[in-house]
């Protein structure tokens, strides 16, 4: 019996695939199939789902990314800190992805990002590469910026205060020279109040081409190969029935946890560990290693209650390490008693973490562990603490009469109850050890990987519009494919 077929499925219709979905389907000669594990939301025009205006979810362990139901997180957890703690590793899990509930900062990676991707593997990967496509994003993603005479109490002290220590004031933080101790209005792609993630963009301009299809609720299980070439997807739809698709091309973009597990579902990975969960492997790749993260603290500043009013923008500002060490925004967190935080996240991370499957079973989560006990008990985080014990005691604070409540406080004991991450997991699938130049996979014709999982090494900021960018190229690349 003949299987349905397309000339390219996606794997995810999240910021990459989304962005690919549409750039693929411009070809009306090209069929295209995006397959989605979580809904799809194909009359959002006219019935807004809530997360495209609700506010973003704020916790002493995460900020900045909004607050999915169950039906669209993934539920991802790492494994246990020494305390037990364990820290959710929320993803958006329907078309739109993490796009749609992420805090809109929609700033570009850095230059000097793309020099450190071509040491570590991927040539063709430079700035001059990479730029024309962010330009192509920014025609797309409308990023706008919220002028100083808007912002909020909290953001009009932390922008005062970090140029009081001698920080340089920029106005566009997407400047290829806004770095090394700079602080400036963080570019957000938010229009009319509603998330400008690829639902609402990329998706929503491609949605009614006849020949691009979305399947929401469909799971996808591993890749189907034969004679070493990818030629389709087995997936579980909504009524759990196992279907397999066919196609030319197979893009998986299911972000820096999904690809690597289906990757390893299909037999690709480390040929050691597979056998024991039942997987026969084909091709011996290090797919799940070298997992990346933004490690992430609050440090609490605290004073009177209208310090933290949230009617206006809550970050519309933010400022960069002298160096590479680490990015702060402002944050407003309780107005009742004025508590307000610079949360401060690490730029660099070392590339030790790891993601293996604990089954073969498509809707088990992998096991996820970004070494985030070793951020804890290491120094990494003493010149981001130091920052902010000095920011507290400029005259920006002091004058507004706030203090840190912590002052005095162990700084191991704060991260230890608090850190956590900046939701903007990479790696397993890079460029150089797990896919080619082109991010075709190692070993496998006709597969290619796009999203986060690819980054060689973790960019210094927010992933968003990168990972878009990734789905513009990698649209480019399967065109101009012989």
């Amino acid at each position: 019996m003949s299987r349905e077929h397309f000339d390219v499925v996606i794997v995810g219709g999240g910021t990459a695939g989304g962005a690919a979905a549409h750039r693929l389907s411009e070809d009306t000669d090209r069929s295209v199939l995006v397959l989605e594990a979580g809904p799809d939301f194909p009359d959002e025009i006219a019935n807004p789902p809530a997360f495209l205006t609700g506010g973003n979810a704020l916790g002493h362990n995460f900020a900045g990314i909004g607050a999915p139901t169950p039906e669209t997180d993934w539920d991802y957890w790492g494994e246990p800190l020494a305390d037990g703690r364990r820290l959710h590793h929320r993803r958006g899990k329907m078309i739109g992805g993490s796009s749609m509930v992420n805090g809109t900062i929609a700033v570009r990676a850095a230059p000097r990002d793309f020099d450190r991707w071509r040491e570590h593997g991927a040539p063709g990967w430079g700035w001059g590469d990479v730029k024309p496509y962010f330009e192509r994003v920014e025609t797309i993603t409308p990023v706008r910026r919220v002028a100083p005479e808007h912002w909020s109490p909290v953001a009009q002290m932390f922008a005062e205060s970090f140029r009081e220590i001698g920080y340089s004031w920029v106005e566009d933080m997407n400047a290829p020279d806004a770095w090394d101790g700079i602080v400036g209005q963080w570019p957000s792609n938010r229009k009319n109040a509603v998330r400008q993630g690829t639902l609402v963009t990329y998706v929503r301009a491609a949605r009614t081409r006849p020949n691009l299809e979305i399947r929401g609720h469909c799971l996808t299980d591993r890749v189907l190969i034969e004679n070493g070439r990818a030629v389709g997807v087995r997936y579980v739809d909504a009524g759990d029935g196992v279907c397999d698709v066919g196609a030319n091309v197979v893009l998986l973009a299911g972000g820096a946890y999904g690809s690597p597990s289906v990757l390893l579902r299909s037999g690709i990975g480390p040929a050691d560990e597979l056998p024991a969960l039942g997987i026969e492997p084909l091709v011996t790749l290090p797919v799940g290693r070298n997992m990346m993260e933004h490690p992430q603290c609050f440090f609490y500043a605290q004073g009177r209650p209208e310090l933290a009013d949230m009617t206006l923008p809550g970050w519309p500002v933010a400022a960069r390490a002298k160096g590479d060490g680490w990015w702060s925004f402002p944050l407003a967190l309780d107005e009742d008693t004025g508590l307000c935080a610079y949360t401060f996240a690490l730029a660099e991370d070392t590339g030790e973490g790891l993601l293996t499957l604990t089954s073969s079973d498509p809707a088990a989560s992998p096991r996820i562990d970004h070494r985030m006990q070793d951020v804890i008990d290491s120094d990494r985080f003493d010149h981001a603490h130091a920052t902010f014990r000095e920011l507290a005691a400029t005259g920006s604070v002091t004058s507004r009469g706030a203090v840190d409540p912590e002052a005095g406080r162990p700084l191991r004991e704060i991260l230890q109850e608090r850190m956590g991450t900046a939701f903007h997991p990479a790696g397993g699938c890079q460029i150089g050890r797990v896919v080619d130049d082109d991010l075709l996979v190692h070993g496998v014709e006709s597969l290619r990987v796009a999203d986060a999982s690819v980054f060689p090494v973790h960019i210094l900021n927010n992933p968003s519009l990168t990972c878009m960018m990734l789905g513009e190229r990698v649209a480019d690349l399967i065109k101009g494919a012989k």
